[in-house]
């Protein structure tokens, strides 16, 4: 499945979409944790649907997703799609206008389910830094998974 839905062009379309919602540069941690959390949307309680389907343990694939979108995020970066700024706590990133131009051109149902996704998760992630986002995920991991903290 994740030849199907996780392919660095696809992490990469869905980054520049992100990222287009938002003036703010996100770190790689935040652009991942969103993306997960929209991509999983229904399994957060977040949304009607989760985009690559229902599966008991998606919500366990974070780790594997953060390289993903690592990989994602340099091709990005040396393709001028997405710019690279620092802050004091590390590196942020900021879709280019030619970024803009390339999200303005897709045309397909999964790219307007990810845009809506993304517009319901807004409320939820956008107050919220990396960390308390990435904990929100372990905790609804440990919780779908049966563990205790």
């Amino acid at each position: 499945m994740n030849k199907l839905f996780n392919t660095p062009f696809e992490n990469s379309l869905r980054i520049l979409i992100l990222l287009s919602f938002f003036n703010n540069p996100l770190t790689v941690d935040k652009i991942t944790a969103w993306d997960f959390i929209a991509v999983n949307g229904k399994s957060f309680g977040l949304t009607d649907i989760d985009l690559h389907g229902e599966n008991s343990f998606t919500i366990c694939e974070y780790t594997a997703r953060r390289e993903q979108i690592t990989i994602a995020v340099k091709e990005l970066v040396l393709r001028g799609l997405i710019t690279i700024e620092k802050s004091y706590n590390g590196f942020r990133y900021k879709i280019t206008v030619l970024g803009k131009n390339i999200v303005e051109q897709f045309q397909t149902n999964y790219a307007e389910d990810y845009a809506v996704a993304i517009q319901k998760t807004a409320p939820f992630c956008l107050d919220k830094d990396e960390r308390q986002l990435i904990k929100y995920i372990n905790d609804k991991t440990t919780s779908k998974i049966g563990g205790t903290r």
